[in-house]
């Protein structure tokens, strides 16, 4: 398991701000999703080096939770039905019917997203997450300063992208 952890996100080589508080938010939060997917998934599975973008983003199935609090901003997580369908048979031991898929993504937001916000409170930083919000087809998320991206390979199964859409 490949776990990007970012100790000093200066010395990453990206131009975001000279504000320290944000780039230690992003560490943060870039460390509170390693360790939320880490805690919660049971596939092997390794992290690809974070990145930021900061383009619109482009949708087909995900499920999008917003955080407020010191964190402003959201999380986006993004993969194909089939990816969601395998975390959920790997969780609870049975396939998901595909009416049942929607109903599991956004709990799996929820589990993620909970398990970021309790990391980042362990850090002193107060968050609260709202409820989960299905995006299918084909959407164009704008609206926000910036992206930390971060995908997460699963074995034989296929790519989630975590994206953290920040407003600061």
């Amino acid at each position: 398991m490949t776990n990007y952890q970012i100790s000093d996100w200066r010395n990453m080589n990206m131009v975001l701000s000279t504000d320290m508080n944000v780039n230690e938010m992003i560490k943060e939060l870039y460390n509170g999703s390693v360790q939320s997917i880490n805690n919660i998934v049971p596939i092997p599975h390794d992290f690809k080096p974070p990145k930021i973008v900061v383009e619109p983003l482009h949708v087909e199935y995900g499920v999008l939770i917003g955080f407020s609090g010191s964190f402003k901003g959201d999380l986006l997580i993004q993969a194909n039905h089939g990816v969601f369908g395998a975390v959920g048979e790997a969780l609870y031991g049975m396939q998901l019917s595909e009416e049942m898929l929607d109903s599991f993504s956004g709990e799996l937001g929820n589990m993620v997203a909970g398990g970021i916000s309790t990391y980042l409170a362990s850090n002193a930083i107060e968050t609260d997450i709202t409820h989960p919000t299905i995006i299918s087809g084909n959407a164009k998320l704008t609206g926000f300063k910036r992206v930390l991206e971060a995908e997460v390979e699963f074995n034989q199964i296929g790519n989630m992208k975590l994206s953290l859409l920040l407003n600061q």
